[in-house]
Formats: C-alpha cells, structure tokens, sequence
C-alpha cells in the first residue's frame, strides 16, 4: 500500500503555482539568510569599533610592509571576517589601514550581466579608506604629482550569499591621490591606468609576483554566483558561463562637508562619519562591457546601478574585524581571451593610448562628464 501511494505521489503532476510559492520561499528564505549574515558580521565590527582619531601609515611604512608581507592571503581568504582563522596573515597590512565601514545596498538595473551584477538589489557593507598618509617632507618631491595629495581614496564592498562565498569589489583613485580632501572629488575604479611615479615602483613590482595585472581586479567571482550561491540563473547544480564587464566604475553622488584649514590628516573619518546616513545615495556605477566598447571615437559607458548607504558609519582602522578578498585578473582573462589590451583608445586628457594602460577613473569621468553613457535604468 505505500508502495503504491509513493508511485502515485511521484507520478502525480506538479502544480505551477505550488512550485512557484516553493521557489518564492526559498528565495525569501535566502534573502534573509543574506541579511543575517551580514548582519552578523557588521555586528562584530560595531563591536570592535575603532577610534576615530586614527594614525594613517606612511608611504614608507606602507612600502616597508608590501615589500616584507605575503599578500597573497588576499587573493586566497576565503573568509568575511579575519577573526575567524588567520588564513596565513600575521599582524596589521599598512595599506587601507585607515578609515570607516558602512552597510550599503546595490541596485543593479536590467543588464546581460550574471550572479550579483544581476538586475535587483544586494545587501552588503562598504569600506571607504585612503591608501596611504599624504607626503611630506623631502620623500614627497619623488612622489611627482603625489606630493600635492591629500587623499588616497579607495573603496570596497562585499556582498553576503546564502550558500557560498561572499562577493567582492575592489576601487581605487588616482594612483597619485588627490589635492582635494573631500573623500567623494573623483571617481574611482576596478582598474589603474600603467603611467606610475618612480617612487611607486618598488610597490608595483612587489604586486606583480602575485599577478601579472597588479593595477586591475577580477569581476568574474562576483558575476558567477548569485546571492543564493546558486550558479547564474540556471538554478542551483546548473553550471552557465558568468557574464560580467571588463571594468567598474564609482561616480559619487555626494560631498563630504569641507574641512579647515590645518585639519588633521584624518579629518577625513570625520568628514565620511557625518555624510554617510542610512538611504544615502553614494556612488553611480559605470561599466566597461570590454576594451573593444570603450574603443576609440565610439567609446561608451553604461550606468548599470547605484550605491546606496543603509545605515550609519563607523570607524574602520587597522585590524578590524572585516576582510575582502582580492581576484587576480588573470581569472577574467581566461574566461575572455579575445579581450585586447592593446584596443586602442582615446585618453582622458586626448592622447591616444590602449586600453590596458590607458583606462581608469579619469577615462571613465572624461566618458560621462560627455555624455558618453548608456543609461541602463532608463532604458
């Protein structure tokens, strides 16, 4: 008899709108699973807050530590929060040390782009830092146009999944900072432009030992796995190809409030603790499909979402809780053989260059301030 009853429950026939409610479920249950998690993790961060006078390292120092650290942790953690298991790292990097933590909401517009570039919304957290202390002293005159800086903004975001490992993207500014101490002045941007300061040699040949690409991230992990840590949208056990852009861009939304004269060089926590609010809108995001779309006169970007800030910010210094893994290039490059970096391209200031060595924040700012864009939420 139950034999028979299970024949009969296997052979009886799905009803369309019992398998939807399921996957409506499921999808829910994922959400808050997402939720939960980095709720958990911005938690432990509130917990181990840091203080808001904090010390930003030195160049010097900052080179001291790459030439002398195994960065490679970076590319391998596959772990949200350092506490958990050192996974190899010993003591405090020195780059991005200092800064503020923020959760964050992605809103991606309708696109061909897979897992968590995917049309919809995405929880996570945002860390906004500079990279290094501005210069001073008679080290500054080798630094070239970076002895004028200020900032050395960079930003990070993760974003939870349910069932895998979370999602990363890493920006950074101007290799050469920025005069401005307003955090938001300028873009920033997945990839940097080759032309480097002398003095910023030894550090860019420190990162080539662990890839050939050390001024670009990869964007392939981020597009593979959705946030329920299924693959694409081919559901869970479904293997499809990720698709994903080349290259990401942060056009800010805001301005931080100005700082006087003689501030401090972290003044700038200050200055990111009072914009960031909950339901902030912080940064557009730009995409470069590949370098052939960015291709000399018919060069174009896409607006394919936004940044929105969800809560209030904290300070985020050195040692903190939060850890974001890094994708070697290398990683996108295999999946995209026919991308060229020799694509010639028309630079920022005019120049013909190509488009390994020429694209970055300022390309991507000269594209948009012309009205070179796509507009994704409109179309």
């Amino acid at each position: 008899m139950s034999a028979i009853g299970s024949e009969d429950k296997a052979d009886a026939p799905v009803d369309d709108d019992d398998a939807a409610t399921v996957s409506a479920d499921d999808t829910t249950d994922n959400a808050a699973a997402c939720d939960a998690a980095a709720t958990a993790l911005w938690t432990r961060c509130v917990e181990h807050v840091g203080p808001r006078d904090q010390k930003i390292p030195t160049y010097t120092a900052v080179l001291k530590d790459i030439l002398g650290a195994d960065y490679s942790t970076l590319l391998k953690c596959p772990l949200d929060d350092r506490t958990e298991l050192p996974f190899g790292q010993k003591g405090e990097r020195k780059l991005c040390a200092t800064g503020v933590l923020a959760r964050c909401r992605l809103e991606f517009f309708a696109s061909d782009y897979t897992g968590l570039c995917r049309q919809g919304t995405r929880s996570g957290l945002i860390r906004f830092s500079t990279a290094v202390a501005p210069p001073s002293g008679a080290g500054a005159l080798l630094l070239g146009k970076a002895k004028h800086s200020k900032l050395f903004p960079c930003v990070a975001i993760k974003c939870l999944r349910a069932n895998g490992p979370s999602g990363n993207l890493l920006f950074a500014g101007a290799k050469t900072g920025q005069a401005e101490r307003d955090f938001f002045a300028h873009g920033l941007c997945t990839q940097l432009t080759r032309k480097v300061p002398t003095a910023a040699q030894p550090a860019l040949r420190a990162f080539e030992k662990y890839s050939k690409y050390p001024l670009a991230l990869g964007l392939s992990e981020f597009a593979s796995l959705d946030e329920d840590g299924c693959h694409l949208a081919g559901g869970c056990g479904e293997e499809l190809e990720a698709t994903f852009p080349w290259c990401l861009h942060l056009h800010p939304l805001v301005r931080s409030p100005p700082l006087p004269d003689g501030a401090p060089n972290t003044a700038f926590v200050d200055a990111l603790l009072a914009t960031i609010a909950p339901e902030t809108p912080l940064y557009d995001i730009y995409a470069a499909a590949s370098p052939a779309d960015v291709a000399g006169a018919d060069a174009r970007v896409h607006r394919i979402g936004r940044v929105v800030a969800t809560s209030v910010a904290i300070p985020s210094p050195a040692g903190s809780h939060i850890v974001f893994r890094h994708q070697a290039k290398e990683e996108d490059y295999a999946l995209r053989p026919e991308w060229d970096l020799k694509t010639p391209v028309v630079a920022h200031d005019g120049a013909a260059g190509t488009a390994g060595k020429n694209v970055g924040g300022k390309f991507f700012e000269g594209l948009i301030k012309n009205g070179r864009v796509v507009d994704h939420e409109a179309l």
